[in-house]
């Protein structure tokens, strides 16, 4: 049982934790996605102005506008495909990367330079476009970038639209003019207004990086108490401490990890109450230290440091704390320590997820441990109540001697294959030993007596399986109500011709396989009445009753654990004689099977035929 509790941790411990909230970003992952976006929606406002300026193009084609025909469709032409170029570079090519943003922030400035040497004054806003473009990247280097490169193309466009003159209405008609009444101006305008841009996108920038780092700890959080619901939900049911303790040291490593992302797994132990003494257990489930009695403290070390405890604290509660390089958990109980964890991990002192996350760890774990010690207890109360009947049972009567431990051990091998965990194979192990109890109510004279039973003495045993239901009662606890159903139902025959006539599938299912059990050690005991079977008599005649007396199923497994149970059958023998013989029949029985396997495998490999695989051809499957 220990053996399977720490394969069952070992294989908890290697799970990697599913269902985490993938909401940890960081800046520069934002950004690139931002980016992506902010080209999409730079290319749709280009493609559109692109349009405008066609639209420009149309009207003084039609002579709503009257500006040299030759140099006005030159320059709206040239600015439309300047504008169209954004839009095919982020929406057909799908390009992406720095470059972008810079190229298409150089592309309008061109643009600009162009549509204001033809129609100056006209587009003066025009100014602006690459400035409050810059500012939907979150970007303080492009609109660095904007800033100082609008600053020069004023310039530029005040000397050509001067140079050029081709807007007849144009009031600076001089490159000095153009200068001082034009460029000059309107840089200082521009200033104020790229200062508050450059201010917009610092608080924009802070703004995001905020966001991003709340993101990141809702995300953290939220995956820390995921993890917690998920262990807390795997942690219910457990009846056995030592189970428990190494389901928390694994726990706690999984939800550290987590949280902190540490380069090695966190190491720990966490410290259980058994009866008046604390002990530690690591992670595999094994005891490795039992805590010093300190009077009204516990001393234990870890990791080369020193703890003490104290047993009582008035008024006490679970809580987390970090210290020292360490991270300690402490479980009370009415002011009552009942468990404790410690773990070698460094947790920053303004880790606010972290401390929340350990602290809904421990509350939710502290009623868990107080409702394990009350299972714990009652478990081993019904189990001692079990063995105490089995014994009284045994004392009983000289036929079944060892018969109720070997049933209960055969019970244990069995039930690997229809309970759902470790704590129910437990329970189906204890109550598989009280399926005869009700015979403590037969006559004795019934029970050993040599020869066959009368039909009216036969009646009267077959009313054990009542008795013992009777005796069990309403105790409570799920050893009793499982050995309520094994008792009333182990005489039952799957085709409906057992004791009370219940068949199939009607017939309790633990009942099913300590009816295999019960009936292939009665065959291989001595009883007064019979002899002791051939132990391959035995396995014929069970497996021959598949279908009939036994559940196909459970006739299965029985064969799975043949080789287990002739063992177990060795180890509790009635008598040296009759373990001579179960020896020598163990060792036939095991011949023959293997010898049954073999020529088995040696029959399915001449029938399958061969095939030859193509290398070339075979797509390689990954997992």
């Amino acid at each position: 049982m220990k053996n399977d509790n720490k394969d069952t941790l070992r294989k908890n411990k290697k799970k990697k934790v599913h269902g985490t909230l993938n909401i940890n970003l960081s800046k520069t992952q934002f950004m690139n996605s931002n980016e992506a976006r902010a080209n999409r929606l730079y290319g749709k406002i280009c493609l559109f102005a692109g349009f405008l300026v066609l639209l420009c193009l149309i009207l003084n084609e039609s002579g709503v506008f009257r500006i040299a025909p030759v140099i006005m469709r030159i320059i709206c032409i040239a600015s439309a495909i300047l504008f169209f170029i954004p839009f095919v570079i982020s929406y057909v090519l799908k390009k992406s990367g720095e470059w972008v943003k810079y190229f298409m922030i150089t592309d309008i400035l061109i643009v600009v330079i162009m549509l204001y040497s033809v129609l100056s004054y006209h587009v003066m806003m025009l100014w602006l476009f690459p400035l409050v473009s810059s500012i939907i990247y979150f970007d303080k280097k492009l609109v660095h970038f904007a800033i100082f490169t609008t600053i020069p193309a004023i310039v530029l466009g005040h000397y050509l639209a001067a140079t050029f003159l081709l807007l007849g209405d144009d009031p600076l008609r001089t490159v000095k003019a153009a200068m001082l009444y034009g460029a000059f101006p309107r840089i200082i305008v521009f200033l104020p207004i790229a200062f508050i841009a450059r201010q917009v996108a610092r608080k924009a920038s802070k703004m995001l990086s905020n966001a991003i780092e709340n993101s990141n700890e809702i995300g953290r959080m939220t995956n820390g108490i995921q993890l917690v619901m998920s262990h807390t939900q795997g942690l219910m049911g457990t009846r056995d401490m030592t189970v428990l303790a190494g389901r928390l040291v694994a726990n706690l490593g999984d939800l550290l990890e987590l949280m902190l992302r540490p380069e090695n797994r966190p190491s720990g132990t966490v410290g259980v109450l058994d009866g008046d003494h604390f002990y530690t257990v690591d992670g595999d489930g094994n005891p490795n230290n039992i805590c010093r009695d300190l009077g009204d403290d516990i001393g234990f070390e870890f990791n080369n440091a020193r703890f003490r405890l104290s047993k009582h604290v008035e008024g006490a509660t679970s809580y987390a704390e970090e210290r020292e390089g360490f991270v300690n958990i402490r479980f009370y109980d009415k002011g009552k320590l009942t468990g404790f964890a410690v773990f070698k991990q460094d947790v920053e002192s303004d880790d606010y997820s972290m401390k929340e996350v350990l602290n809904i760890y421990t509350y939710s774990t502290t009623s868990i441990i107080n409702n394990t010690m009350l299972t714990f207890d009652m478990f081993r109360t019904q189990e001692q109540l079990a063995y105490s009947l089995a014994v009284v049972s045994e004392n009983s009567s000289q036929e079944t001697g060892q018969h109720i431990r070997r049933v209960s051990e055969y019970a244990r091998v069995m039930g690997k294959f229809i309970c759902e965990n470790e704590e129910q194979l437990e329970t189906f192990r204890i109550a598989a030993m009280l399926h005869d109890i009700g015979k403590l109510m037969i006559p004795k004279e019934i029970i050993e007596k040599p020869g066959r039973l009368t039909a009216e003495e036969f009646g009267v045993m077959k009313k054990h399986v009542i008795f013992g239901r009777d005796i069990i009662g309403n105790a409570p606890g799920d050893v009793m109500e499982m050995a309520r159903h094994i008792i009333l139902h182990h005489h039952e025959r799957w085709d409906g011709t057992g004791y009370l006539g219940v068949s199939g599938e009607d017939i309790d299912k633990f009942a099913r396989y300590v009816s295999v059990c019960d009936v292939f050690d009665a065959l291989l005991s001595r009883r007064s009445y019979k002899a002791a079977w051939p132990a391959q008599k035995v396995y014929e005649e069970i497996t021959s009753q598949s279908g009939r007396q036994f559940d196909p199923s459970a006739v299965e497994a029985f064969k799975k654990c043949y080789v287990e149970m002739i063992k177990i059958r060795d180890q509790f023998p009635d008598d040296e004689n009759d373990e001579e013989n179960l020896v020598t029949a163990n060792t036939q029985i095991v011949t023959a099977e293997n010898d049954k396997i073999n020529e088995q495998e040696k029959q399915r490999r001449r029938v399958l035929p061969k095939i030859n695989v193509d290398p070339a051809i075979v797509t390689p499957i990954s997992i």
